[in-house]
């Protein structure tokens, strides 16, 4: 499952329609994400969604040091009651877990190959 050096991502984007909900998600969710060795690598609050994410008004990329780590974080008792309170804050949402790449596929690119 993990290429080596490879990081793990979550991806997602959603419409928050409840705030006061989601906020209380964020403020669970974040404390949670650092404590599993988790962090926000970006977000947005006007993504430009182009393909079934129109309308979005929020895009998050999580990393974590793996794959395997980005799969247990979300798998765990902890996150999946969590995201009880993302799910309904939120509609037409969207969650992906990968991988990025490793380090020899970074090297073989920046070499044009």
């Amino acid at each position: 499952m993990d290429k080596k050096g490879a990081k793990g991502y979550w991806i997602s984007t959603s419409t928050v329609i409840n705030q006061a909900l989601f906020a209380e998600y964020v403020g669970k969710v974040g404390p949670w994400l650092k404590g599993v060795g988790g962090e926000v690598f970006a977000k947005d609050t006007e993504p430009q969604g182009k393909e079934r994410t129109e309308g979005a008004n929020l895009a998050v990329i999580c990393e974590f040091s793996s794959m395997r780590a980005a799969v247990e974080a979300y798998e765990s008792e902890e996150y999946q009651e969590l995201s009880k309170l993302r799910i309904a804050a939120t509609k037409n949402a969207t969650f992906t877990i990968m991988e990025g790449m490793d380090e020899a596929e970074k090297l073989r690119r920046a070499m044009g190959k």
